[in-house]
């Protein structure tokens, strides 16, 4: 039998229905829109962080050069000056008049801190706030060298601890009337206007920073960082920037460590375009930059959970009013399947399901009085089958006045015996018709042989033990009794083999044959014959028992006790025993109580 298929339910069917056309589309909506939102959002948040960087960039080139300019203009002026003259005498009037003082300025656009004017020993004279960080001695040093060769020069940014600020030393060399290099200005200018310029930039969570080409931190939009020197190469943009982004722009996603854990940003740089070799960088978290994207998602995922919930909802109710009934449709069919064929269901749907409903208990009456039918049939075909059967057994057993009821004795012991086997109902019934049947080959012999009240000659024994065969002759005519009932023919074979018609051994009998023919000897023990007074059931037990192994199967044996010793064989409990009028008759002489003579074997 194949295994059934697992069967889904209504509910679900119609529930994946309601999300199919509701939820799901709406969900791949808000999904395609959030994420086109996305991409939009992403490009914008790009094409503004491009246009940051690059208008600081171009903002910082602009001061660098305006710094420049304007040491280059003091060196112009010095070179011009009308009073010419040893240059040191110069610089002598310049430290007495102290006219240097006028142009350090720390609140201007371009705050100057220091300025100074050297001789080619690099001595000479200055004005402005000290300064007392080595590298800043250290760069105006190297100013003063170029300065001499003729080159002017822009150092890499210091923070200057008196004024808490990156500063730059710039210098320019000036020239005499014959365009010789005469002396080096050299001023100290602050970067707190870049400072100012990123804060500007720097909006809607947007973080905006220049770094020289060490990655060494120039400005910053947060405040918080001014006065302090900060490398921020660890950064992977500015990493990036430093590799391979200082005659180029680049903008993508990268990662900061942080004491929360990784936070993902979207960053752009852009390089300044001067030899200074400094960029301007420009990020923003993704979280704060796709805010308005999440925000959707979010309420894009609530507006489909409540729908999905509706949906469910309507669904199970929905869901309910139709799988009820069809519930009990499914019911009453399985009821109906087992036999139940009084089964109805009720179902107050006026819809199709209500119209299946009423058509199963119509087909279910239907059913019931069709299978009424089939068992009053039947029973008729099975009492007419036994009484054909009792009929054909009657007519042996009219046929041998010595053996009259024999039949019925015998399928009645050998019904018992299979009983106290364990035998199942079908297989006890089966039993009972054989023994029924088991002579049924008599009807074949010759009356005067069957009839005989002496001993049989041998000529007549040989004839009497084709009974079996002939028995199997007569029941070839109905395939199925055969089938049935055939093994009880071989009730004269014997567990030794040397019993007839085949001469089988033990198992090689098969086990209707057996029990047939303990029940046969049994009856044959206990019924009074004209050469035989009728033993007691002990007398007739004790002598199987003695024959068990060599004639009878002792299981058999053992069954029949059983059955005795259960009360099963008393004397009305048993198909009345009929004695021919010939039972008084003289029996012949040595065969008084002889089970193994001729007659009783062959009977």
């Amino acid at each position: 039998m194949s295994k059934a298929r697992p069967r889904g339910r209504i509910l679900f069917s119609l529930l994946l229905l309601l999300l199919a056309v509701g939820p799901l589309p709406l969900l791949f909506t808000a999904h395609k829109l959030v994420s086109t939102t996305h991409e939009s959002l992403e490009l914008d948040q790009k094409s503004i962080q491009q246009d940051k960087a690059r208008g600081l960039a171009q903002q910082v080139a602009l001061y660098i050069q305006s710094l420049r300019m304007q040491v280059q203009a003091i060196a112009q002026t010095l070179a011009v000056e009308p009073r010419s003259g040893v240059f040191t005498d110069r610089i002598e009037r310049i430290r007495n008049a102290q006219s240097l003082r006028e142009l350090v300025d720390p609140d201007s656009p371009i705050p100057i801190y220091y300025i100074g004017i050297v001789d080619l020993s690099c001595t000479g004279v200055g004005s402005g706030v000290q300064l007392p960080e080595p590298e800043i001695d250290d760069f105006l040093h190297q100013a003063c060298m170029r300065g001499r060769e003729g080159g002017s020069m822009v150092s890499e940014p210091v923070l200057a601890s008196s004024v808490k600020e990156p500063v730059l030393v710039v210098s320019s060399p000036f020239r005499g009337m014959q365009g010789q290099v005469e002396g080096v200005v050299l001023v100290v200018a602050g970067l707190g206007p870049l400072w100012r310029m990123t804060a500007e930039m720097a909006q809607g969570g947007i973080e905006v920073y220049i770094v020289d080409r060490r990655g060494n931190l120039v400005a910053h939009s947060d405040p918080a960082r001014l006065g302090v020197q900060t490398n921020m190469s660890g950064i992977e943009i500015v990493d990036q920037f430093i590799q391979y982004g200082q005659t180029m722009s680049l903008t993508g996603a990268f990662t900061v460590a942080s004491e929360q854990g990784p936070i993902r940003y979207l960053g752009t740089y852009a390089s300044i375009q001067d030899d200074m070799g400094w960029g301007v960088i420009v990020q923003v978290r993704e979280a704060e930059a796709f805010a308005s994207v999440r925000r959707s998602r979010t309420e894009s995922f609530w507006l489909v959970a409540l729908v999905t919930l509706v949906a469910v909802v309507l669904g199970t109710l929905f869901a309910g009013e139709i799988s009820r009934p069809i519930r009990a449709l499914a019911r009453g069919a399985h009821r109906l399947a087992g036999g139940d064929y009084g089964t109805r269901v009720r179902v107050r749907s006026s819809n199709e399901v209500g119209v299946l409903a009423e058509a199963f208990n119509q087909m279910g009456e239907e059913i019931q009085k069709a299978i009424e039918q089939i068992r009053e049939a039947a029973a008729k075909n099975k009492e007419l089958f036994v009484g054909s059967i009792r009929m054909l057994a009657n007519a042996i057993d009219e046929k041998d006045p010595y053996t009259r009821g024999h039949s019925d004795r015998v399928a009645h012991y050998a019904k018992t015996t299979a009983k106290y086997l364990g035998m199942s109902e079908q297989e006890i019934e089966r039993v009972y018709l054989s023994g029924i049947l088991h002579d049924v080959g008599k009807i074949g012999i010759e009356d005067k042989i069957l009839r005989k009240a002496g001993s049989l000659t041998e000529e007549e024994f040989a004839v009497m033990k084709q009974h079996p065969s002939k028995g199997g002759h007569i029941l070839a005519a109905v395939p199925m009794l055969k089938e049935m009932t055939g093994d009880g023919l071989k009730h004269h074979e014997n567990m030794d083999g040397t019993g007839y018609p085949e001469g089988l051994r033990g198992e090689e009998i098969p086990l209707l044959g057996r029990i047939v023919s303990v029940a046969d000897a049994f009856d044959a023990m206990t019924t009074d014959r004209p050469y035989q007074k009728a033993m007691t059931f002990e007398a007739a037990l004790a002598r199987l028992r003695f024959l068990a192994g060599a004639k009878f199967d002792p299981a058999c044996v053992s069954a029949i006790e059983k059955a005795y010793t259960a009360g099963e064989f008393l004397r009305e409990a048993t198909p009345t025993s009929v004695v021919s009028d010939d039972q008084n008759e003289t029996k012949p002489s040595g065969e008084e109580n002889s089970f193994d003579n001729r007659r009783a074997v062959a009977r």
